[in-house]
């Protein structure tokens, strides 16, 4: 996860020293990547990372998806070695694909290893690795060529974190609690997290944007409208509640918790603000954006990608080198409008050849 923030940093500033971290990364994972079994994922949970020992016994857990992701940028940027990333990259995600997403495997939603201030305990469980699998599986550009069942995993990855993890329901909406070991009621709070239940949320609604499912988007709004009551007025994040000490977090209250309110609004637009312009969400880092009352121009990273944007007015030209031609899907360049009433309009744009886009 550290490897691709360096290299997503990289792809917004342009400063090598940051692409020179990830390559080092996806080296390492490479190197050390292995088949995996039942009981060993691709790369152990704990190691030394001067030795390569493992720790604890930590042969079994973490985020599987989180080398993967970041070895899928590599390749598409063409940074680094490669072939071996792609071996990495395969070799872990078709563990992922027999095992921890396969009924028929003792594997199967075991899900232990994420948080690195507990010990371990391969019989512990946590919310964020499926989760973020199932972020994956919906985010991915191509998901079906990824896994023929990626709808039903996403589905019942989100299913299984809302029975083992979920707290309530409070007045309809779910709160998503952090871990659990066997004979502990759970960690850390009675009512949720902020973060992990806004992740949830959010993930809810990428399944709804990707599929239509009615109920993954009644399960994203009324659990994030449940999430925005860890906001203090002075916009401080509680971490669980109130609490008498250690309540508010950094890393839960703006890494995770503020990220996937935005990941949620590009999901659904119509959760976004009204009367404003805002550019929320695109397939490639983006550089920079302006924005003025009737248009908006921005940079991304990539030549080719898709970005959701909420407008106070309905585009009448978007370019992208050349202008792009609004259709009934993005199955080609160009743009789609959709009315979301009161004057404003979400608009998806695909472009393949440009990175300076404009909307007026």
């Amino acid at each position: 996860m550290l490897g691709l923030g360096y290299l997503l940093f990289y792809e917004l500033t342009g400063e090598r020293r940051y692409l020179r971290a990830a390559v080092a990364t996806g080296d390492a994972l490479a190197q050390h990547v292995r088949a995996g079994d039942t009981t060993h994922t691709p790369w152990p949970f704990r190691v030394n990372a001067r030795t390569g020992a493992v720790l604890d016994g930590a042969q079994f857990g973490g985020l599987v998806v989180g080398p993967v992701r970041l070895l899928d940028e590599l390749i598409e940027i063409g940074a680094g070695n490669t072939v071996a990333y792609k071996r990495a990259r395969d070799l872990a995600w078709s563990w992922v694909l027999k095992h921890q997403l396969n009924p028929d495997s003792p594997a199967w939603n075991r899900w232990s290893g994420f948080y690195e201030d507990v010990p371990n305990n391969p019989r512990s469980i946590n919310q964020a690795s499926p989760t973020l699998t199932a972020h994956y599986l919906l985010t991915h550009s191509s998901p079906e060529a990824l896994d023929p069942l990626w709808d039903e995993h996403a589905s019942s990855l989100l299913r299984w974190v809302r029975t083992s993890f979920g707290r309530g329901p409070f007045a309809g909406a779910w709160g998503i609690d952090e871990q659990r070991a066997p004979g502990k009621p759970g960690c850390c709070s009675r009512v949720g997290l902020g973060s992990t239940t806004s992740r949830w949320a959010a993930v809810n609604a990428l399944l709804y944007a990707r599929t239509g499912d009615e109920r993954a988007r009644e399960s994203a709004v009324s659990s994030l409208s449940y999430a925005t009551y860890f906001a203090t007025r002075d916009g401080r994040i509680s971490c669980c509640g109130r609490r008498a000490g250690n309540t508010f977090w950094f890393s839960d209250g703006y890494g995770d918790y503020l990220r996937s309110f935005n990941w949620a609004m590009a999901a659904l637009p119509e959760l976004a603000p009204k009367r404003q312009n805002h550019l929320l969400g695109s397939s490639s880092v983006v550089q920079s954006v302006a924005y003025s009352r009737d248009s908006v121009a921005y940079r991304t990273f990539d030549a080719g990608s898709t970005e959701v944007l909420r407008l106070r007015f309905r585009p009448r030209r978007v370019t992208a080198g050349a202008t792009l031609l609004e259709r009934d899907d993005l199955k080609a360049e160009g743009y789609v409008i959709q009315p979301l009433g009161g004057g404003d309009y979400a608009i998806r744009i695909r472009h393949d050849r440009a990175r300076r886009i404009r909307i007026s």
